[in-house]
């Protein structure tokens, strides 16, 4: 499909493609052009970076996000493969994590930190193997997953330094864009993939819709191999953990190559410090002040951490509403439309079902006249799964810091709700909600 347009704005087929516009190089960004020409559809990307980069360590996969990735293409999944980190123990490849408990359990002759509860585990394992050749968890560096993607991009077709600053829509319909340095650019359709301080949204929503504060903020380090054995052990190092405490929780999990073991530390903010500032994402962190928050916790866990804190904070922020994720020829994908918390690592796994959904419906419509058609249908399958997401993020987290009303540190009930959530979010059958969004174009 190419969508192309005279000066004078009436559509014609003879003159040079306008293509589709993608503001956003991020995975979201990315995977969704990977989608695009996977289906011979022309677009630019456009990114206000200088280069394509991506903040943060490891990211966490479902079977969901796995196989979103080979259903967009599979040099993608194949790519990822190659720099794929899994629970070392092959008794653990239905696995999705272990829960421990990160301090005393406050009970009389309750378990101690460091003790373990039980595993998340997927009965559907076998048919995830069948279907994409991976086992139930895997994490990637996001430097390496951002590799895989731009590899698969050719060059000539992303612009660089370009910061998005409005966009307004032209007689004919096709969509002037408008970015910070002066320039301009025009596209048939614009698609949002510029995370969770998105100017698209903007566009989309209004003004109104912004990220809400969700009373948390993450601690961070990445720690070498050998200290994180020497603390742990191999078996706790090399397979993901959930320590779960009362306020606070701690994940860990290895990535490239087990060669380090990402571990985050997130703390209920009581005060909500964050609340009054949504442009600030980021605060200082001190080792004093971190140990001091986990008193009580896994003492070698809380060592390795601190030797290896990085000296900033993140604030956690989700965006649940209501609005459509598009209006008119703009539309939205990935965080700029429902950023989610990461009690459950699905926000990247959202992201990639939805570069494969909107890349083939965006393939099944006729012209830049449909276009439209492709994003209402798209709105109609994703916002509610995505923001269901949200809501079972947020459960999630209450869940691991024992402070879910009527459950607190119950842990068979912690255990049963949470794989009950995990299953819901890993066996999506994509391929279906494709076929049902095709039905309502």
């Amino acid at each position: 499909m190419s969508f192309s347009t005279n000066l004078n704005g009436s559509v014609t087929g003879d003159q040079p493609e306008l293509p589709i516009a993608i503001v956003g190089g991020g995975l979201g960004g990315l995977a969704l052009a990977v989608g695009l020409l996977k289906h011979g559809i022309e677009i630019n990307i456009y990114e206000a970076a200088p280069v394509f980069s991506e903040i943060g360590a490891g990211v966490a996969f479902g079977s969901n996000a796995t196989r979103a990735l080979g259903l967009i293409d599979e040099a993608l999944l194949e790519g990822y493969k190659k720099h794929a980190t899994f629970n070392e123990d092959r008794n653990r490849d239905d696995t999705f994590g272990s829960m421990r408990w990160g301090t005393d359990e406050r009970k009389e002759g309750g378990k101690k930190a460091g003790d373990f509860i039980d595993d998340v585990r997927d009965d559907r394992y076998s048919e995830m193997v069948k279907r994409t050749g991976m086992r139930t968890r895997s994490c990637i560096h996001r430097a390496r997953l951002l590799e895989v993607l731009v590899s698969l991009i050719p060059n000539g077709i992303t612009n660089f330094g370009k910061t998005f600053e409005s966009v307004e829509e032209q007689p004919d319909g096709t969509l002037k864009l408008h970015f910070a340095d002066g320039s301009t650019a025009l596209a048939s359709a614009l698609i949002g993939c510029d995370g969770i301080k998105s100017k698209t949204r903007e566009v989309v929503c209004g003004s109104n819709v912004k990220p809400n504060y969700a009373g948390e903020y993450a601690y961070r380090a990445m720690v070498p191999k050998a200290d994180a054995e020497q603390a742990l052990g191999a078996e706790l190092a090399r397979n993901g953990q959930l320590y779960l405490g009362y306020g606070a929780y701690i994940v860990t999990y290895p990535v490239e190559n087990c060669e380090f073991t990402n571990m985050v530390a997130i703390p209920l903010d009581s005060g909500e410090s964050w609340a009054r500032n949504e442009d600030a994402g980021t605060a200082p962190a001190s080792k004093d002040n971190f140990t001091r928050y986990f008193e009580g916790y896994y003492t070698p866990l809380i060592k390795v951490i601190q030797k290896y804190l990085l000296p900033v904070r993140w604030a956690l922020f989700d965006l649940q509403h209501s609005a459509p994720y598009y209006r008119r020829r703009v539309c939205l994908l990935g965080d700029s439309a429902h950023a989610t918390t990461p009690h459950m690592g699905a926000g990247a796994g959202m992201a990639m079902e939805d570069a494969y959904i909107l890349s083939h419906l965006i393939a099944s419509v006729n012209g830049k006249s449909d276009i439209e058609n492709a994003f209402r249908a798209y709105d109609a399958v994703r916002r509610p799964r995505t923001q269901k997401v949200i809501e079972n993020s947020r459960t999630a987290g209450l869940l691991l810091d024992c402070m879910m009303p009527g459950i607190g540190d119950d842990t068979n009930t912690i255990i049963e709700r949470s794989t009950s959530m995990y299953e819901w979010l890993w066996h999506e059958d994509l391929e279906a909600q494709l076929e049902q969004a095709k039905r309502l174009l």
